[in-house]
């Protein structure tokens, strides 16, 4: 397996995989189960007519799965970094809302987990890209792959 080699046999794949598969159930649920999902979430719907900005949420998930999941087949680790290190923000800002808005403050501390995934994953996408470059750089080899 070359150094440059990014897919199923790295661990960052079934990491960024894992973030994937969340983020497709979460989308999914989002619109079979509304309720339930804002629950979760740890801000609870007070008025079921409110329903659509739940859906708008699950709208954001579903979106973010499948742009996940386009990125892991074409194998766009490089991009992948910047998607995970900037995508931090949200789970952030989702921890805050909940903090500052819930009765129940307990689901925030899922947010929170998920923004340290999110850095540990970006970061290990980070030094596997710094390790390539280095490699190639050592070698006299580009690191850009042509289609």
């Amino acid at each position: 397996m070359s150094k440059s080699y990014w897919g199923p046999k790295t661990v960052t794949f079934w990491l960024v995989g894992v973030v994937t598969l969340l983020m497709l159930f979460l989308g999914v649920k989002g619109f079979i189960q509304p309720e339930a999902v804002i629950r979760d979430f740890g801000i609870p719907l007070h008025d079921v007519s409110d329903k659509y900005l739940v859906l708008i949420k699950a709208d954001r998930d579903l979106f973010i799965g499948i742009f996940l999941l386009a990125m892991m087949i074409l194998r766009m680790r490089k991009a992948l970094i910047v998607v995970m290190l900037t995508s931090v923000l949200m789970p952030v800002i989702d921890a805050l809302l909940v903090l500052t808005n819930a009765v129940d403050k307990t689901p925030s501390w899922i947010h929170i987990i998920t923004a340290v995934y999110g850095l540990a994953v970006g970061w290990m996408l980070y030094r596997e890209e710094q390790r390539v470059q280095k490699a190639n750089t050592s070698t006299g080899l580009s690191s850009e792959r042509y289609i």
